[in-house]
């Protein structure tokens, strides 16, 4: 994609704390699992820690999802 249509798709979500929070809890903890958040709830204060990991590499940064397109150079 390029940056332009980054850009508009980016646009087109809106407010991503608004679309998340009427999302349905399937599609939600799929969002969140493929962002690697991990997240702790603590009852007594009625909180949520919310950690994930800025480490583009773990993000698949890089790789090319739909493996590798030149088998050939190494």
């Amino acid at each position: 994609m390029t940056s332009e249509e980054i850009r508009c798709l980016i646009k087109e979500l809106g407010d991503i704390r608004h679309v998340l929070s009427g999302a349905d809890p399937v599609d939600k903890a799929d969002v969140y699992r493929h962002l690697n958040l991990q997240m702790t709830y603590h009852p007594a204060k009625r909180l949520v820690r919310v950690e994930t990991s800025l480490d583009p590499h773990g993000w698949g940064y890089g790789s090319c999802p739909e493996g590798d397109l030149n088998p050939h150079a190494r």
